[in-house]
């Protein structure tokens, strides 16, 4: 089973909900005015078994356009970075971060949990999700900023942006404690000179409406 296998699978499924294919990056997406939602399978095959995962992530336009003018990006990265990536045991708590899939029995029965969870749980999460006031506190919530597959300084650029966007009155607390986090994790000169440079711009900011 190869995962452009999983991708015709679902096919019919998201674009019945109104999600679209991108072809490039073999994920599922559904654009807004202002960002768009993700939906990405990724399934790896080894010798002993194989491995079935789903995320869930939440562009925002603004967002990422404005942190990538102070991290280094390659290409057109900007154009096409996620705000969050979330697991879906943190959305369902009654799925695994991942299926092991032995057969095609397992594999069926994991895609059809699946779609469930998606109709009972996960569009709705995503429609939440998509509103940017809601992804700045699902950020604040966690205390820890540890989102898949972004690394501390990615989150720590993204929660403060959201936070000067869109919880302007958070926003002093928010930056303070990342100015302590970082000194703590003894992050690179680069690091911090880069993120000194993005508080500078985002303090100077005219007030969001």
């Amino acid at each position: 089973m190869r995962e452009i296998d999983l991708i015709s699978i679902h096919n019919q499924f998201f674009t019945d909900n109104g999600f679209s294919l991108n072809k490039e990056f073999s994920f599922f997406e559904k654009h807004y005015p202002h960002g768009k939602q993700a939906i990405l399978i990724h399934y790896a095959e080894y010798p002993e078994s194989n491995f079935l995962e789903y995320n869930l992530g939440i562009r925002i336009d603004q967002v990422e356009h404005l942190i990538h003018r102070f991290l280094p990006s390659i290409g057109n990265y900007s154009d096409r970075s996620i705000t969050m990536i979330q697991t879906l045991n943190k959305i369902g708590k009654e799925l695994p971060k991942r299926f092991t899939i032995g057969n095609d029995w397992e594999l069926s029965e994991a895609v059809m949990k699946v779609d469930s969870f998606f109709v009972s749980t996960g569009f709705e999460w995503l429609d939440k999700m998509i509103n940017p006031v809601n992804l700045e506190q699902a950020f604040e919530e966690q205390k820890n900023y540890s989102f898949k597959t972004q690394n501390f300084i990615y989150n720590a650029f993204r929660a403060t942006a959201l936070c000067r966007l869109y919880n302007p009155k958070g926003y002093p607390e928010v930056r303070s404690n990342f100015l302590k986090q970082i000194e703590q994790k003894e992050m690179t000169p680069y690091t911090i000179a880069s993120y000194f440079q993005f508080l500078d711009h985002l303090d100077h900011m005219e007030q969001p409406s």
